[in-house]
């Protein structure tokens, strides 16, 4: 009896092993942790983890490209499945990428690509096709104010955000509106915002939309214009400077609510991080094979319709995930 029960207690014990040993890990490296929208994919790609019954690491670059190289060796090292990340600079990290796929590891690239990527999510403020998101913004930017003159802010030089700004800029063009400037926030801080743009205002009186690459620069824009006496374009009233910023931000929906953004793009980040997790699920059962690229629905938040921005979005699961075909 007893060598019976030591048998059953040692199968029992082996089958648990394996169980915890059957456990995927994956992780995120955050090119920018204190962005409330990194941390909002963060809690995406957890959630989606924690749905599959996988562990979660997140590590944070901090706009470092070597941090990231390191931090993909860190994760090598750990032993992780699969990971995702936002690339600073593709040609830095592409020998670390290299290694991680040696090892039979994929990457998932947030609006990424380049040597080592398997896969790429993007957002589609991200994919610059006709009729896509900006040609969309544009669009509403025309209807409003017809030949609007706009200075376009752009950020650090990560090639997503040159990206971006090169297809705002071509869409408002197509559109009839005048750009007049660009300028970039390479710090990527509010406070730096709000310094590059009053001198702007000064340079470039005339302007009446600043479509910025996020919504801390939005927020800075917003204090400076603010600050020169001008008045802001949105629920406040009609007569101000259109100011555009994206992530949806918590910071940024209130100040649409308060009149003192018009806008942002709202990347759906919560279903970014999902996202990740699902482009991982299918690379990691085949690091080899051809992967289809996932592009995660975006939406313009105006004061027009900023009541209803972000419901339900953290309660989303991984089938719910609202992918563009």
């Amino acid at each position: 009896m007893t060598r019976t029960k030591l048998t059953i207690g040692l199968t029992l014990s082996g089958l648990l092993m394996a169980g915890s040993a059957m456990a995927e890990t994956v992780g995120y490296i955050s090119p920018i942790g204190a962005q409330p929208g990194q941390q909002v994919i963060s809690a995406g790609m957890e959630a989606g983890a924690k749905e599959l019954g996988w562990d979660y690491k997140l590590l944070d670059a901090n706009l470092s490209a070597d941090a990231q190289v390191s931090h993909v060796d860190t994760f090598l090292n750990m032993g992780l499945n699969g990971f995702s990340t936002w690339s600073l600079d593709p040609n830095a990290v592409a020998g670390a990428f290299s290694r991680a796929n040696e090892a039979g590891v994929p990457v998932i690239g947030l609006n990424s690509t380049g040597e080592g990527v398997t896969n790429t999510v993007w957002w589609a403020t991200n994919v610059c096709t006709p009729g896509g998101a900006y040609d969309q913004q544009a669009a509403w930017i025309a209807g409003k104010l017809p030949g609007a003159k706009v200075v376009v802010v752009g950020g650090p030089p990560v090639p997503s955000i040159q990206a971006n700004v090169a297809c705002f800029t071509a869409a408002a063009k197509a559109a009839g509106l005048e750009v007049i400037d660009q300028i970039d926030n390479t710090k990527d801080s509010q406070a730096n915002a709000a310094t590059i743009i009053a001198d702007e205002l000064l340079r470039k009186p005339e302007v009446q939309v600043f479509w910025t690459y996020n919504d801390a620069s939005a927020l800075g824009v917003s204090s400076a214009v603010l600050a020169a006496g001008k008045t802001v374009y949105g629920s406040a009233g009609t007569d101000g400077i259109m100011i555009f910023g994206l992530n949806a931000d918590p910071d940024a929906i209130t100040a649409i609510t308060e009149g003192r953004l018009t806008g942002t793009w709202d990347p759906n980040n919560f279903a970014s991080g999902l996202a990740m997790i699902l482009a991982l699920q299918t690379a990691m059962k085949d690091p080899k094979a051809a992967q289809t690229p996932l592009t995660v629905a975006s939406t313009l938040v105006t004061f027009e319709n900023v009541a209803e921005a972000g419901k339900g979005a953290t309660d989303m699961k991984l089938a719910d995930v609202p992918l563009q075909k």
